[in-house]
């Protein structure tokens, strides 16, 4: 009753001062790292998530380095270790993980940091720093499949290359395209979506060769900025964001490819702050903003988002200061949301008021079995699904007709949250299901191979 009674007089405290919260709950904070940082006040970069061993970490870069936090518990959020990182202007630092392995870029140098995790919950272990002749910085860093994305960087006019992966620590170099500087980009069945932000450019490239990176085509727009820029599974709907310019994220059909249509204007519930990453969780749009925070919006009709929830992270009031939410992370398979601000470090939220800081995190009563990722997959991808209490699991994978291609899981899990990977090596293209069962639960979801 008394950690419930000081979360209710906190929650109280933060909507009745400058931050606003909807339909959100905090289930815990991590500010560890306040004595650095360039301009004054700007501690931390973007985050990301990872599973294993049913626990779920949070990893959030900072002016020191990158940090991996263990959020399974998350009022009680342990860290994990850190490994250092050359220093830059705003402490720019971005990751992505494959397999058990986080890569992480930063504008300081030291080109592609490569960490194993396989030693959670224990430990995490630097393995080495990977450059080559005339690369030793990206601004950002994608992922798909075995494949690394590096952008933004010092290298090929800071544009786009790729890194094979086919031993995680020795990165191959393959193709790479520059004609345009690329900040950020999100890859879908080998198709790069990319913010050529400084030319005021969205562009399309085609990676189906990854030793040849062919243009497709680009667009702009009134107010374009494009920072960065997500596609719904099936890539018939686009968003995109513009960091500068109309500060604002939009929302695109992109059936045709060749004749994108507008659908929406998103500005947040504010009205002012700048919009800097999205994400797209099957009919949920994730947004990340400066001065607002995390907001949610469903996009079941993407022609009409409805915001369903937002938590803001920014201490102050809408200004033109920098400090605020960098990114969110919504892919974690309990539901919880990771957010990094700038100024205050690691958030880990839930969408709904379901679950108070003080009690357990794991509030969730239910099996849960996402989506794979990616979708559509070329010939790995990732099952992540959420078990409430210890049971026998058993998660299959069968063809179009039915028959059994492979078993991913099958013995007792205790309570947590698991991730398996499915190569499809050997298998033609086209659609297969997975299907997870425990007692009574059982449910099958469709994937889809192209080679």
């Amino acid at each position: 009753m008394k950690n419930l009674l000081l979360v209710l007089l906190t929650i109280t405290s933060i909507s009745a001062g400058a931050q606003s919260i909807s339909n959100m709950t905090l289930l815990g904070n991590k500010h560890e790292f306040t004595t650095g940082g360039t301009p004054s006040g700007w501690h931390y970069s973007s985050c990301w998530g990872y599973v294993a061993g049913g626990r779920e970490y949070a990893i959030i870069g900072h002016y020191a380095g990158t940090t991996v936090y263990d959020v399974t518990d998350a009022p009680n959020i342990v860290n994990k270790g850190t490994v250092t990182g050359p220093g830059s202007f705003y402490n720019y630092r971005e990751m992505k993980t494959y397999s058990h392995y986080l890569y992480i870029v930063s504008e300081g140098g030291s080109g592609v940091q490569i960490v194993d995790l396989q030693y959670l919950p224990d430990s995490i272990h630097f393995v080495k720093n990977y450059t080559f002749a005339g690369y030793t910085r990206s601004h950002s860093i994608s992922q798909e499949g075995r494949y690394l994305y590096c952008n933004g960087g010092n290298y090929n006019n800071g544009g786009v290359f790729i890194l094979d992966l086919l031993d995680p620590e020795n990165p191959v170099k393959r193709g790479q395209w520059g004609t345009r500087y690329v900040h950020d980009c999100f890859i879908k069945n080998d198709t790069i979506y990319a913010g050529a932000i400084s030319a005021g450019y969205f562009v399309l490239l085609d990676a189906r060769n990854k030793d040849s990176i062919k243009f497709i085509r680009e667009f702009t727009y009134p107010g374009a900025v494009t920072h960065n820029a997500w596609t719904t599974d099936d890539r018939t709907v686009l968003v995109t964001t513009d960091e500068g310019g109309s500060n604002h994220a939009k929302i695109w059909n992109i059936t045709d490819i060749s004749n994108q249509v507008q659908l929406a204007d998103i500005t947040p519930y504010d009205g002012a702050s700048m919009v800097h990453n999205a994400y797209i969780k099957g009919d949920s749009l994730y947004l990340a903003h400066y001065r607002a925070g995390v907001i949610v919006y469903n996009i079941a009709n993407p022609s009409n988002p409805v915001e369903v929830g937002h938590y803001d992270t920014y201490p102050g009031t809408n200004s033109t200061a920098y400090q605020g939410c960098w990114n969110v992370y919504p892919y974690l398979p309990s539901g919880k949301l990771i957010a990094s601000d700038i100024a205050t470090g690691l958030y880990v939220i839930k969408l709904g008021n379901q679950t108070s800081v003080g009690e357990s995190s794991e509030s969730v009563e239910d099996f849960n079995l996402s989506q794979n990722y990616p979708n559509p997959f070329n010939p790995l991808t990732v099952i992540t699904y959420y078990v409430p209490r210890s049971s026998k699991v058993k998660l299959t994978v069968t063809d179009a007709l039915g028959k059994q291609v492979a078993v991913l899981v099958n013995e007792v899990q205790n309570k947590g949250s698991y991730s398996a990977e499915f190569k499809a090596d050997g298998l033609s293209s086209g659609t297969y299901f997975y299907r997870i069962e425990s007692g009574d639960f059982v449910l099958t979801k469709k994937m889809t191979l192209i080679k």
